[in-house]
């Protein structure tokens, strides 16, 4: 089942959760709080590692990293973050690093070697 949302598309293949951001200049907290519904939705109470290409996202407002961070972590074992390049990489350890998610996290530019990280995470 493939969910093509209005900022996002996602699906689970192979026991990791996919989710790749539609292009998007800022993500605001309501727009955050709507991606966060149709992710659990997708879920059905199943825990993912998911894996999630932010390559189309210029910004996020504080209040919606905050709250991708806090309460979008709900039923997720691991989480890489894929980036468009070093800047970008840099900028989002500095984020993970300050808010400290209680599940393993992960920063790449490379595709393959995010997905090769969830492996561990898969139920």
């Amino acid at each position: 089942m493939v969910v093509d949302g209005t900022y996002a598309k996602m699906w689970i293949s192979k026991g990791i959760l996919y989710f790749v951001y539609k292009e998007i200049y800022e993500i605001n907290r309501i727009m955050a709080k709507q991606i966060v519904s149709q992710r659990l939705q997708l879920q059905n109470e199943n825990s993912y590692p998911i894996f999630c290409d932010l390559r189309a996202v210029k910004n996020a407002q504080k209040q919606a990293r905050d709250y991708l961070a806090i309460e979008g972590a709900y039923m997720t074992t691991a989480l890489a973050l894929l980036v468009e390049d070093e800047h970008s990489m840099v900028i989002t350890q500095l984020y993970i690093k300050t808010s400290n998610p209680t599940y393993p996290t992960r920063v790449f530019t490379n595709k393959e070697k995010a997905l090769l990280f969830l492996q561990d995470y898969k139920e």
